[in-house]
């Protein structure tokens, strides 16, 4: 039997009213009544299309509030009018009319042409006045009412956005791997080999002729045995997060309104992906409307959450890249190097005396973070699905499940002709549509059968490596929290330093050129290798 949906209402206004310029305020929480800003305003802010998809999160993002300067074209106008309505501490959503946002243009692949726009907005200083500490917080979630045993609850957070149709990939997890059945295209599939980190030395994965399994990657970590999803709910349920339709969003192929970006609290995801499990644990494809497999996709958690780090390290380490013992991982090295040679360039550039190196301790918590930023959760109900793709950037990858159980197929990179490779992102064709799950596969795709497949079931506490442009499909087969980091060794370090520093010389000759009014040695024009 399906369930039945019961979905949740819009939170009842204090009061809404609609501006001449056609703006509409529904003000959620008064705030302090007195300081209306003119001037400047900070604000969280999460910007929704019609349909009620994410285009823009600050605390989604990890990111700080939003600073805007009012009155002077700063803002959208819709945004600037609608903020100079509202006082110190004020919890609104606000409706801008296409005209007053991104008008006829839009924004290609996010905002629609001719789009009406709906930001939820929460003013946390107005004209340089701070939001007193009892109004700084969110709203409280809404309670969930009691229902009955076929039925299934949408928070608002999820009512409030237009599902599409259930995704192809997932009937097909529901059709097959759910179901015990081996797709045809991995009938003949190889296995991936498991390791013991005993076996290895610096091993510089580059070196690796096809993906392998770490099997006690994780012995050493905090974090093994304590982290679940109930530890992420009482450590970080307040952090807000993106959730993906379905990953990784290929920016170049797609448009937001196609692929829903949802936002809420780590609390209220496991929530759901808890209430999944209970309803419908069998991922039932006649549920596949209703209960749709969310994920929560590359959170740089332990970038934003330094205290985070010592989880996944052994005890007395510091950098990322303990955390795989036996592997070589080059990435705070040449993030280093890279930093000392930007800092040469403009030290070398700049009038003698005139140079002000940076701040050491903000410096080195730059560079930590930068090492670390390569470092993410992620976490996924059953039937979750990340999509055939390579990784940027030319990077290596581990994945290390701490919760649940994920299938990976993976490919060669000598493969990708046979996977019709589209163009992902960073110019780069490391996208595919192919399904491995599909039972049309080779119908759809006939150049499918000359690929040879690898697949690989990874267990809690495991961890599958992926060399270098290697191609992956992963499906989460029970709640999973993974840990995954992307890397470089001696065999892929000039992908890292060419990522590092392609950019680096024409960011600090326009640097120097427009900060600095005494240069010593200026050239006429910025040389060859600076382009």
């Amino acid at each position: 039997m399906a369930l039945r949906v019961s979905r949740a209402s819009a939170p009842e206004p204090v009061r809404a009213w609609t501006l001449p310029s056609g703006v509409h305020v529904s003000l959620l929480r008064d705030g302090d009544g007195k300081h209306f800003a003119q001037r400047s305003v900070t604000a969280h802010l999460v910007g929704r299309l019609p349909n009620g998809c994410i285009f823009e999160s600050t605390e989604g993002k990890g990111g700080d509030p939003m600073a805007m300067v009012l009155s002077k074209g700063a803002v959208i106008p819709g945004m600037d009018l609608a903020m100079q309505e509202l006082t110190l501490g004020s919890i609104a959503e606000i409706r801008i009319p296409s005209e007053l946002a991104y008008g006829k243009k839009g924004i290609p692949r996010i905002v629609p042409p001719d789009c009406e726009l709906i930001f939820e907005v929460h003013i946390l200083e107005a004209d340089g006045v701070l939001c007193a500490k009892d109004q700084c917080d969110r709203l409280p979630p809404a309670a969930v009412p009691e229902i009955g045993p076929n039925d299934f609850h949408h928070p608002w957070w999820l009512a409030r956005v237009e599902l599409p149709s259930p995704p192809l990939y997932y009937l097909n997890f529901c059709a097959q791997t759910a179901k015990e059945r081996t797709p045809v295209l991995l009938e003949n599939a190889r296995s991936v080999a498991r390791r013991s980190s005993s076996e290895l030395t610096n091993f510089d994965v580059g070196t690796a002729e096809e993906p392998f399994i770490i099997t006690d990657a994780q012995s050493e970590w905090r974090a093994r045995g304590v982290w679940n999803l109930q530890w992420f709910k009482d450590h970080l349920g307040d952090k807000r997060q993106l959730l993906k339709w379905l990953g990784p969003v290929f920016t170049r192929q797609e448009s937001l309104w196609e692929a829903p970006v949802y936002e809420t609290s780590v609390k209220d995801y496991i929530n759901y992906m808890e209430d999944l499990e209970k309803k419908d644990p069998d991922c039932e494809e006649h549920n596949a409307a209703q209960c749709p497999r969310l994920y929560l996709n590359g959170w740089p958690a332990f970038a934003q959450l330094p205290w985070l780090r010592g989880y996944v390290l052994p005890d007395g380490a510091t950098t990322p890249a303990a955390s795989m013992q036996g592997i070589e991982d080059l990435n705070s090295l040449l993030i280093r190097e890279s930093e000392a040679l930007r800092e040469s360039l403009l030290e070398g550039l700049t009038a003698r005396g005139s140079y002000q190196p940076p701040d050491k301790e903000e410096q080195t918590q730059k560079l930590e973070n930068e090492d670390w930023d390569l470092t993410k959760i992620f976490m996924s109900p059953k039937g979750a699905i990340t999509r055939l793709h390579y990784d940027n950037g030319g990077a290596h990858a581990w994945l290390s499940q701490v919760q649940g159980r994920k299938m990976f197929v993976c490919f060669a990179p000598s493969d990708g002709e046979h996977l019709h490779p589209f163009e992902g992102d960073e110019g780069l064709l490391n996208g595919s549509w192919l399904d491995p799950l599909d039972p049309e596969v080779f119908k759809k795709w006939p150049d499918a059968k000359k690929a040879t497949p690898y697949v690989a079931v990874v267990e809690a506490g495991e961890t599958i490596v992926a060399p270098k442009g290697w191609w992956h499909y992963a499906v989460s087969l029970d709640s999973s929290v993974t840990i995954m980091r992307n890397f470089y060794s001696t065999s892929n370090q000039w992908d890292l330093i060419r990522r590092k520093d392609g950019g680096l010389a024409n960011a600090i000759a326009t640097h120097v050129l427009r900060k600095q009014p005494k240069l010593k040695n200026q050239p006429d024009s910025v040389p060859d290798f600076m382009n």
